[in-house]
């Protein structure tokens, strides 16, 4: 009997390896983590002590000279692996506009079979 999966997410994901800047919204200084895949409600970022889940966050994305702040919360957690986090809002408008031009030219890209996710994306 086959198993039929069924997407709950709202966004398509597109794979991203860039660097991206964790700063805790209750707590100083932050970490850097790496990006794994993108969407225009949230991403994952691979880092190897992720925060526990509910954690606001506010994330500084880099890519391609430029950077986009959102801050968010942690829906997902792996130890030793990382997490994901849904975007909750934009430090600027601009940063917004940002993400939906990456977005776009994710979209436009050739899908290839290793883009498939295959890490805990919960």
């Amino acid at each position: 009997m086959a198993v039929e999966y069924k997407e709950k997410r709202r966004h398509p994901r597109y794979p991203l390896d860039t660097g991206v800047r964790i700063h805790q919204e209750v707590a100083g200084g932050g970490f850097w983590g790496t990006l794994s895949d993108i969407s225009l409600g949230g991403c994952y970022v691979y880092t190897f002590s992720p925060l526990p889940i509910g954690q606001s966050v506010v994330l500084a994305i880099k890519s391609n000279d430029k950077e986009i702040n959102a801050s968010g919360r942690v829906v997902s957690s792996h130890p030793g692996v990382g997490m994901g986090v849904a975007f909750s809002a934009f430090v600027t408008a601009e940063s917004e506009t940002k993400l939906k031009a990456l977005i776009d030219h994710l979209a436009s890209q050739p899908r290839t079979s290793s883009d498939a996710m295959g890490v805990f994306h919960n």
